[in-house]
């Protein structure tokens, strides 16, 4: 009779199933491609940007054509275009994300704001900045080198080539893990998978006629 008991108290009490959580790898690929997924749209519509040739009067240097020692500053490829194109897309994509957070909250416990973060609008046009202006050090130095937009070294161009790809990815990365509620590792991770969609993109933009594309 005890055990009869015992039994009808493990039946009638049992607490109802919960579904089991995913697993840390996996929250952490979600976050990877939620943090990911503004940047590569807004990435996506530079791209159809530069490629329709829309907005024309932003197509001109930053450097205004201006030089030391005897090289371009920055060249003619980084334009005023990409500076105003990118912080306003992502700004875009990211304050509709989240609002669609706001509306689901699943959405909303991958990778929230972080706390005393501005709007949403603001930190994707922070984001869209830091990724524009991570890649200026870059086309900097490679002027000095007198390696012309869009080539590499010969002697290292695998090297150049992994510095074109990451340094607007670093810079996002940056501001991501600072605006964000996430570890470090969720930053890289991002990080990394925006280097794959960045090197994607960069393939894609091979595809397309030379006066189209914006090399660094």
């Amino acid at each position: 009779m005890g055990g009869d008991a015992g039994l009808r108290r493990i039946f009638l009490c049992a607490s109802p199933f919960v579904e089991p959580s995913a697993s840390p790898v996996t929250r952490r690929a979600q976050r990877a491609v939620w943090l990911t997924a503004p940047l590569l749209l807004a990435g996506l519509v530079h791209v159809a940007v530069i490629t329709l040739d829309l907005a024309p009067a932003l197509a001109r240097p930053i450097d205004a054509g201006r030089r030391w020692r005897g090289l371009p500053l920055l060249g003619r490829n980084k334009t005023w275009r990409g500076f105003v194109v990118m912080p306003a897309a992502t700004a875009i994509t990211i304050a509709a994300q989240q609002s669609l957070a706001a509306r689901f909250a699943r959405l909303a416990a991958i990778a929230p704001l972080a706390r005393g973060a501005p709007q949403a609008w603001i930190v994707g046009a922070i984001c869209g900045t830091a990724y524009v202006l991570a890649e200026l050090p870059n086309s900097f130095v490679k002027r000095r080198l007198g390696i012309a937009p869009g080539t590499s070294a010969p002697r290292a161009r695998a090297a150049q080539y992994v510095v074109d790809q990451l340094d607007s990815v670093v810079g996002c990365a940056v501001a991501i893990r600072t605006l964000y509620r996430i570890e470090t590792l969720d930053a890289a991770a991002s990080a990394l998978l925006g280097a794959a969609c960045h090197v994607g993109v960069e393939r894609l933009m091979r595809l397309l006629p030379r006066g189209n594309r914006a090399p660094g």
